[in-house]
């Protein structure tokens, strides 16, 4: 497998997420910034960098001890180990079975609106898309 070329471009937003919770669940004991983590997401509106502040519990008695709390809110900009925004993995989606388009149609629509994407990151991101369904749709039964 073959890596990148060139470097990913600067991000054009930055965006610093914080945990909603800040005193352990465990034994309620307020929890420090223990780290902050780096993820570049490329979403619709192009590269985001997020900015995810980590907290953890001090209390060496807690079960929850060292156990890190990221932000609630990066769920809502990818799935975990993502690098594709949810929005930018609907759109495909969207592309490839309401507009029935193919990998290579749906790249270049992607390139028009300035997203630097190859076609085997757009086939990725439609078996994403067709996990997501196919999980929704067990949910409910």
């Amino acid at each position: 497998m073959k890596g990148r070329r060139v470097a990913r471009p600067r991000a054009e937003q930055h965006v610093r997420l914080e945990p909603q919770e800040v005193h352990c669940q465990s034994c309620g004991e307020w929890m420090p910034v223990a780290y902050h983590a780096h993820r570049k997401i490329l979403t619709i509106k192009g590269l985001v960098q997020l900015r995810l502040v980590v907290r953890r519990c001090p209390n060496p008695a807690c079960q929850a001890y060292k156990h890190p709390y990221r932000p609630e809110e990066e769920g809502l900009w990818a799935l975990p180990h993502g690098e594709c925004g949810l929005d930018l993995i609907a759109l495909v989606g969207r592309l490839r079975y309401r507009e029935q388009r193919s990998a290579p149609e749906i790249q270049r629509i992607l390139q028009e609106r300035g997203l630097r994407v190859c076609e085997r990151t757009v086939e990725h991101l439609m078996h994403r898309y067709e996990e997501l369904v196919t999980l929704h749709l067990s949910c409910q039964q």
